[in-house]
């Protein structure tokens, strides 16, 4: 008694392949048409569109879950060629050996092999072999071309911060700095000076619109494109190493290795103007101006009686003569900054009022959201549609492509929306009770703290910051 063959069918395709020949609705018409004409019994038909890289694919999955819940269901899973079925020599001999154990055996119509047959292993290793060389020499040649192009200074990825992806005249990949540039710049440069906390600076950039956070803004500071250098990672008997881009630098080489060593606490205190320069003595230089002239003060330390008295002093060319003792500028300053502690009933009405007003943008924050995650939900529902055409032969793959191009886009664009919503959600109620309790500790505050603490205080409330 012959007992008749029952099989799956196994179609499976990557988006890449089917404008070669390889569609789902071509393999699957080849292997109706051979069981049919070797009267093999079709149980069921798994249609799949991801990588043989392994087995990890939801349709191979699912087909495997049902031969071993169901031993005697098939007996044989057919496929075209061996490479639909797997592209990974020894993910492939060792699923061949599990499916054996359901006494299930796999066959491709176009090779096929009598395993019965000792000889039949050596063709087998060359079926499955040819693939899995073809993806690696694949993956080498791009990983080559990629290194190439770093060498010959070209920037490949998304574009840091500042730049924009563009192209030259030869369709080749370079990179074009955009509107966000100049505080980059100018975020280099502050740093450099070696006055500032990287976080505190981080938080002023944001302010100037470029939401980033700390691990990111760390790492957008030691990034070498930013002066005009490709980084190329180690390969082989090659160490790392940079080389010169073809891209337009944002900052010079030398503002760069400034940073680099302040970040490593090489360097202090760098590029500071004189009228601002940091003193325990003379806090208020570079905040104060000369009521005749309009010019900032500077100051200095005179001997005198036995020490040495700070004067603030106006140094214009029209000899204003503008100069009075440090000391008592100093006072008067604390005196103000009391004013403003005495006023607490005034700063918590003020910060309810500025609660109330970022409640409402808070709120319609949240709104928008859900409404960008809505339409991303709704963008990849239409690509799975599209895929189902694809698959159903109602697309073709240059309609799907152009299709899963445009939605994709569509979808980063989206998404890059909704980074920039959640970047900008602030737990602004815990922000505005600490702000509260500075400003009602002001002037304790700025007493006990350090030239440099004193600095950003004065900079925090004057017009001149």
């Amino acid at each position: 008694m012959i007992i008749q063959r029952k099989a799956f069918l196994y179609p499976r395709v990557s988006t890449d392949e089917q404008a070669d020949g390889y569609s789902l609705a071509h393999q699957e018409d080849v292997l109706i048409r051979y069981c049919e004409k070797e009267n093999i019994q079709v149980v069921g038909i798994y249609r799949e569109d991801h990588s043989a890289k392994t087995f990890d694919r939801p349709e191979f999955q699912k087909m495997l879950n049902v031969v071993s819940k169901n031993k005697g269901i098939v007996n044989l899973i057919l496929f075209s060629k061996w490479d639909r079925f797997s592209r990974n020599v020894a993910a492939a001999y060792e699923m061949i050996g599990k499916l054996k154990k359901y006494a299930v055996e796999p066959q491709s119509i176009e090779q096929p092999l009598d395993m019965e047959i000792p000889e039949s292993k050596i063709m087998l290793a060359i079926y499955l072999t040819t693939p899995e060389v073809e993806n690696d020499r694949r993956a080498l040649n791009t990983l080559h071309g990629m290194r190439r192009a770093k060498k010959d200074g070209r920037y490949l990825g998304i574009a840091p911060i500042g730049y924009n992806n563009g192209r030259d005249t030869h369709n080749k990949p370079f990179l074009i700095p955009n509107e966000k540039a100049a505080t980059i710049q100018w975020a280099f440069e502050e740093l450099s000076r070696g006055i500032w906390d990287i976080d505190a600076l981080r938080r002023m950039v944001n302010r100037k619109g470029i939401k980033v956070g700390r691990s990111q803004f760390w790492s957008l500071v030691r990034n070498p494109v930013y002066c005009g250098k490709v980084f190329l990672a180690a390969y082989k008997n090659e160490a790392a190493h940079c080389v010169k881009g073809i891209h337009q630098p944002i900052v010079s080489e030398e503002l760069f290795d400034d940073v680099q060593d302040v970040l490593k606490g090489k360097k202090r205190k760098v590029r500071v103007n004189s009228f601002t320069e940091i003193d325990e003595y003379l806090p208020l230089r570079g905040f104060l101006t000369c009521k005749r002239c309009g010019k900032p003060l500077s100051g200095s330390g005179s001997r005198g009686n036995g020490g040495i008295y700070y004067y603030y002093h106006c140094q214009s060319v029209k000899l204003c003569k503008e100069r009075f003792r440090a000391e008592t500028a100093n006072e008067a300053f604390v005196k103000q900054l009391s004013q403003i502690a005495t006023n607490a009933p005034i700063i918590d009405y003020y910060c309810q009022l500025i609660s109330k007003a970022l409640k409402g943008t808070e709120q319609g924050k949240e709104k928008e959201q859900k409404e960008v995650q809505a339409a991303i939900d709704k963008l990849y529902l239409r690509l799975q549609n599209a895929r189902t055409l694809l698959l159903d032969g109602d697309f073709t793959a240059d309609e799907f492509k152009e299709t899963k191009k445009d939605l994709l886009q569509q979808i980063e664009d989206l998404e890059k929306q909704k980074i920039r919503l959640l970047s900008t959600k602030d737990d602004y109620q815990e922000y505005l009770s600490k702000a509260g309790e500075i400003m009602k500790n002001i002037a304790t505050r700025y007493i006990a703290a350090s030239p440099i603490g004193k600095k950003q205080i004065i900079g925090s409330i004057s017009q001149k910051n």
